[in-house]
């Protein structure tokens, strides 16, 4: 047998802090159709892999799902396996999980493989560009090492700086542990998943969620407005916290990071958003020198068999929990991703099948967009929007929505259609003096209709100049970009270097911010799905007489002779069929 490749599986895997005991168990999410659940998404166990402290494995498949362990967030630690490309003795080529039977039958042995985490939180660094303000860890294990290892990472020490982390105070971000491989297998039903307890696996359980700061960062006030809001500089006012506990009070004093500013460091652009530091708007926006332990990091396998090397790599992010696990957002690292490496996810000449999937897909796609519009504040987001907009010379092309206070009103039309329906006569310029539950509301019934894939299909066919009005176009490719940037919009694809393009409206998704501050959008993919078949739905609903796609075939018997005859002169069809 001949190795290949060896590569992780998943290639990538986002780990969530907590500080409770025990890591989470796994579930997955399905659609609740239980009379009350309304087809709604919800979270259901699935099998889980726990660890013993000697590494051992082993798997079960939990009745319930306990997001806190003695009142603490648990956290998400995922496993990654190792998996080889190889020819079998057969002359096959083969995928699989990387066992320790099939190594030994490689030629290999656990001892002879090493694994590597390296892990770093840069964001102070990215802020003050100082490389003494970021930290970072690292611990290489051997394969037949089974105990838990502790990553902790410190500031690099530079002549002439102050490192913010001191190597004898680090931070911790995590452990590592190898798996122990032992011969057996499980299955699980009715899914028939079956767990193979003897592949090589890593898995990475994150850090707890803690803050650290200098020994100055022991109390000061929070901003009592929202985030993106800044008060004048003299204003101090807000409840007093405490910024860090005591015991975290470990980093050193006199680093760029404890003086930084927004906004006013040479030679960047600050990361977006810039007010996303303990310290911002309050007071004269000076940091307060805080870091946390979230982190992410580059897992690497180095493997020999045979006197040959291979090595592995994959990526792994530690971020904050998820506090809405039953609600999924719009826009994926996998939309991302696929966005990116998969074609067109409808050819131009679909097929039945295609245009099956295609359904299905915008449809999932719309019952995402409804689960956020659950959790988020549109009020709030559009004032923020029109506080972005503000101060901006840029003139608005009529047939694009509104960008100031006329925003989603009465004022943006023919945009704000269920606005203009839904306010109150009394209510003033902004749609919501007379019902601060206005926009919630709007967005909660705008979307509740669109969320049944059946009425989603039906409008969709029924409407589509609306559906392409209603949709923020993605960002151009270069390759659509001209060499000079036109002076006004285009209706096909935004452009960067155009400010109305950057600029926060009413359209879907409305008042979300990008990376990069501007406003967000599908991706190509997604946007292009949707008016792909926005387009076949409404050309099929043309020729079929105007009948829905979900019509009876009584109705398209009817229409298809319908639109026969209105497409024969009359003469003709008097004279009826011929045979």
């Amino acid at each position: 047998m001949q190795v290949n490749e060896i590569y992780f599986q998943p290639p990538l895997a986002i780990a969530r802090v907590g500080p409770g005991r025990s890591p989470m168990p796994n579930f997955r999410w399905v659609i609740d159709r239980t009379i009350h659940g309304g087809h709604r998404t919800a979270v259901q166990p699935d099998v889980t892999l726990s660890v013993k402290p000697d590494g051992a494995l082993t798997a079960e498949l939990p009745d319930h799902i306990e997001f806190r362990e003695d009142g603490k967030l648990r956290p998400v630690a995922p496993f990654f396996e190792l998996w080889a490309r190889y020819v079998d003795a057969d002359g096959k080529p083969q995928d699989a999980p990387l066992t320790a039977t099939l190594l030994r039958a490689l030629g290999g042995a656990l001892d002879g493989v090493r694994y590597r985490l390296t892990l770093a939180n840069r964001k102070a660094q990215r802020r003050t560009l100082s490389a003494a303000c970021g930290f970072e860890g690292a611990v290489t294990v051997a394969g037949n090492d089974h105990s838990p290892r502790e990553i902790r990472a410190f500031s690099p020490h530079n002549p002439g700086e102050i490192p913010l982390v001191a190597r004898e105070r680090p931070i911790p971000l995590g452990s590592v542990q190898m798996i122990r491989p032992r011969a057996g297998e499980q299955e699980f039903s009715p899914d028939h998943q079956t767990i193979n307890f003897d592949t090589l696996r890593i898995r990475f359980t994150p850090a707890r969620g803690e803050v650290y700061g200098t020994p100055d960062s022991v109390a000061g006030p929070a901003s009592p407005l929202p985030p993106g809001y800044a008060l004048p500089p003299s204003t101090l006012s807000g409840p007093i916290h405490e910024i860090v506990p005591s015991e975290n009070r470990i980093l050193n004093g006199g680093t760029p990071w404890s003086t930084y500013v927004m906004a006013t460091v040479d030679k960047q652009q600050d990361p977006q958003p810039s007010d996303s530091y303990d310290g911002a708007n309050t007071g004269e926006n000076i940091s307060w020198g805080v870091v946390d332990d979230t982190c992410d990091g580059v897992i690497e396998a180095d493997l020999v068999i045979r006197g040959e090397r291979f090595l592995a790599h994959a990526r792994v992010f530690s971020s904050c929990p998820d506090y809405a696990p039953d609600r999924r957002t719009f826009y994926s690292f996998a939309d991302e991703l696929a966005d990116r490496d998969l074609q067109a996810a409808l050819p131009d000449r679909p097929t039945e099948q295609d245009l099956a999937e295609a359904g299905v897909a915008v449809g999932d796609l719309f019952q995402r967009v409804f689960e956020l519009a659950s959790v988020v504040n549109l009020a709030a987001t559009r004032n923020h929007g029109i506080l972005e907009n503000s101060g901006s010379d840029v003139k608005n092309p009529k047939w694009l929505p509104k960008i100031g206070p006329e925003t989603m009103t009465k004022e943006d039309t023919p945009f704000a259609k269920l606005i203009a329906e839904l306010a109150p006569p009394t209510a003033g310029l902004d749609g919501a003096s007379s019902n601060p539950e206005l926009y919630a509301s709007v967005a909660a019934l705008a979307h509740a209709r669109l969320s049944d894939v059946e009425t989603l299909l039906d409008f969709l066919a029924s409407d589509p100049a609306r559906i392409q009005q209603m949709l923020r176009p993605p960002f151009g490719r270069f390759s659509e970009l001209p060499e000079r940037p036109p002076k006004s919009p285009n209706h096909a694809f935004r452009d960067p270097r155009v400010p109305r393009d950057g600029m926060q409206d009413m359209r879907m998704p409305p008042y979300m911010r990008d990376s990069d501050e501007t406003s967000l959008s599908l991706t190509h993919r997604q946007y292009a799905l949707v008016l792909a078949l926005t387009r076949h739905l409404s050309e099929r609903k043309a020729v079929s007489g105007g009948l829905s796609p979900q019509a009876s075939p009584a109705e398209r018997r009817v229409a298809a002779h319908v639109a026969r005859l209105r497409t024969v002169p009359p003469a003709a069809a008097l004279k009826g069929p011929t045979t």
